[in-house]
């Protein structure tokens, strides 16, 4: 019994491998397979019969025959028509969505206003979501849910949320009777580092396997990927930097008597809210303060620079902390003005660190990117790939 169960053991990794290769490859053949995974080409050969049962091979064609001629081979590659996976963002005003293939790429996306704390009235809409999708051709259909929220969240579970309440509504359970799916939940800012991890989104040549995702916009969040996995700490609890204690001799108490926290004073909101108290304006829109960063708006500009300043300096911290490779910086005022970007990056410089990790301002929202991690976390999860390295596409 426990020779069987080390031969099962075998085979299921030998499968994984496999599967993994086929995955990471836009096309290939199944000798190509047996050499970059070094099995026999009778053991690949038994596998890709089962992958091909369950339906995760697509044929391509003939391709050419090598350079000391042979057989031409039989092209192949990862079925982008397997299945579908659907991941939603619950933001503060907006609960975002997109419906992807396992291989990554967007089949559709969306967004829906939202104006409750309650968790049932945003599941109301997710299920609208998933009654109305009607994607035709597929073998599986919906094969997985991964939710996005802005909160710790440790073994499928949120610790706390500031900005929903969890308490009285169990959203996995009931996405799970719905659909009779996998359901996963994740941290955002652990999302938006898987999604930098898996779609290689940068241009660089190396892959990173320690780096940090920071995510700056109604809080302050971020994503740690250390020798190439998520580091969540004890209870999900790690990258809940926004809480980090601000203290100088003149630091005013928050209204409840505490000193303030990192994202009490330079979280987007925190600016926004800031800036609304200087301009004597109630119900200050993110609109509204964009124009006047856009027109440079003289009473705006100090707190803009006093921003600059504290935000290079957390990230000096973060490097100081954790030595990454690169720290990836996302954020709609950095996205919106590249001018204020470039200003952080020199004051980063001027702290003249020892380290120097490289710095990359996203190209994708803050929404784009933990919506993205979670099609990659779920995709992983379906396929049975949560431990190997995987190339998503857009």
């Amino acid at each position: 019994m426990v020779k069987k169960a080390n031969l099962d053991v075998v085979r299921e990794n030998n499968r994984k491998l496999v599967l993994q290769t086929l995955f990471n490859s836009e096309k290939t053949s199944r000798s190509s397979i047996s050499k970059a995974v070094g099995l026999q080409k009778s053991t690949v050969s038994s596998i890709f019969l089962d992958l091909e049962e369950e339906g995760f091979v697509q044929e391509l064609g003939i391709g050419e025959s090598s350079n000391v001629g042979g057989r031409k081979p039989s092209m192949i590659r990862f079925n982008r028509a397997y299945g579908y996976v659907l991941a939603f963002d619950m933001g503060v005003r907006h609960l975002r969505y997109t419906i992807n293939r396992l291989s990554g790429e967007i089949i559709s996306d969306g967004a829906i206003e939202i104006q409750s704390k309650k968790v049932a009235p945003v599941f109301e809409e997710m299920k609208k979501v998933i009654e109305s999708i009607d994607i035709q051709d597929m073998i599986e259909n919906l094969v997985g849910i991964a939710v996005a929220v802005h909160a710790p969240v440790f073994n499928n579970h949120i610790i706390y949320s500031p900005f929903f309440e969890f308490e009285d509504f169990d959203l996995v359970g009931e996405l799970e009777k719905l659909t009779y799916v996998p359901v996963l939940i994740e941290n955002e800012a652990n999302l938006a580092a898987i999604f930098y991890r898996d779609y290689h989104v940068y241009n660089k040549e190396v892959d990173y396997k320690d780096f940090v995702a920071l995510n700056i916009h109604n809080g302050i969040g971020v994503g740690i990927i250390c020798e190439g996995y998520v580091f969540r700490g004890v209870d999900g609890l790690a990258g809940e930097v926004g809480r980090t204690i601000v203290y100088d001799a003149k630091a005013n108490l928050n209204s409840a008597g505490d000193l303030p926290r990192l994202e009490d004073l330079y979280s987007e909101n925190a600016i926004i809210d800031r800036a609304a108290v200087i301009k004597k304006v109630d119900n200050f829109s993110r609109e509204a303060f964009l124009e006047l960063l856009k027109d440079r708006d003289p009473e705006i500009m100090p707190l803009i620079k006093e921003w600059e300043m504290s935000i290079a300096a957390f990230i000096y911290n973060l490097n100081q902390l954790y030595a990454p490779q690169a720290i990836f910086i996302t954020s709609r005022i950095f996205d919106n003005f590249p001018e204020i970007a470039q200003e952080t990056l020199l004051n980063v410089e001027q702290f003249n660190s020892v380290h120097k990790p490289d710095l990359i301002f996203s190209d994708s929202s803050v929404q784009d990117a933990s919506m993205l991690g979670a099609v990659a976390l779920i995709s992983r999860h379906v396929l049975g790939l949560q431990d190997h390295m995987l190339k998503f596409t857009l």
